[in-house]
C-alpha cells in the first residue's frame, strides 16, 4: 500500500511563490491603508484619498484569486491521498473548502448537491468526521459548526 503522495520540488517552489506573492500583497494593502488614513485626516487633498481607496480595491481584486490559488495548492496534496482519491464526496468537500474558504455543513451539502445532483446531510457529516480524523479538515472559528482545510 503506497504512502501519501510526495510533493515535487516544482510544486514546492510554486507554493512558495504563491505564499510570497500573498505576503507582498498584504504589505501593499497595509501601506495603502496607511496612506489613505493620512490623506483622509489631512483634508488637504481629499481626491488623493479617493484614489488610494480605489487602488486598495484593485489590490483586493488580485488578492482573492491569489488566496484561492494558495488554498487550492494546499488542497492538491490531500486530493491524491488514497482515502480521498476514491471518494467523490470527500474530494468535493476538499475542493469546496479550498475554493470558498471556511464553510458550514449546509454550504458544503449545497456544493455537493450542485456537483452530484444529490447529497445526504448524514453522509456529509460522516465524511467531515473522517476528514477531520485524517487531519485534512479542522473545525474553524465561526458561527456554528464551520470547517476549513487544515494547514
Amino acid at each position: 500500500m503506497p504512502g501519501p503522495r510526495r510533493e515535487t520540488k516544482v510544486e514546492r517552489v510554486d507554493e512558495d511563490k504563491v505564499k510570497e506573492l500573498d505576503l507582498k500583497l498584504d504589505t501593499i494593502m497595509n501601506r495603502l491603508e496607511f496612506i489613505e488614513r493620512i490623506l483622509s485626516d489631512s483634508l488637504q487633498r481629499p481626491e488623493l484619498a479617493s484614489t488610494v481607496s480605489s487602488l486598495r480595491a484593485g489590490v483586493l481584486l488580485v488578492k482573492e484569486p491569489i488566496s484561492a490559488l494558495e488554498r487550492l495548492s494546499a488542497a492538491s496534496k490531500y486530493i491524491h491521498r488514497r482515502s480521498v482519491e476514491k471518494d467523490e464526496i470527500s474530494r468535493i468537500i476538499i475542493q469546496t473548502l479550498a475554493l470558498n474558504g471556511p464553510q458550514n455543513t449546509s454550504q458544503i451539502e449545497r456544493a455537493i448537491r450542485e456537483a452530484r445532483g444529490r447529497a445526504s446531510r448524514r453522509i456529509v457529516r460522516a465524511r467531515l468526521r473522517n476528514l477531520i480524523s485524517e487531519g485534512i479538515v479542522r473545525a474553524a472559528k465561526g458561527r456554528g459548526a464551520v470547517y476549513e482545510l487544515a494547514e
